[in-house]
């Protein structure tokens, strides 16, 4: 079993209402979750999802977590 600690930024953050501001979500997972498997089960849709980073670095979703991993999730941010 492996703890992941998921963070997600601006606009993403409505999927999950009760989160307070800069709190994660704590997910335990079974081994052998990849990051795909984990972004399914957040259910933010994918359109809006642009990057996704685990321990600072951008993985795709190949990725298999590892107990500890903080993941961030960002959409799209324009700006101008």
């Amino acid at each position: 079993m492996n703890t992941v600690e998921v963070r997600l930024y601006a606009s993403l953050r409505r999927y999950y209402p009760d989160l307070k501001s800069g709190e994660s979500l704590s997910l335990a997972l079974d081994d052998n979750v990849n990051l795909e498997n984990l972004l399914d089960r957040l259910k933010v849709p994918r359109k809006e999802i642009t990057i996704v980073m685990v321990n600072g670095q951008r993985e795709d979703g190949s990725y298999l977590l590892q107990d500890g991993d903080r993941i961030g999730v960002f959409p799209l941010i324009g700006g101008g």
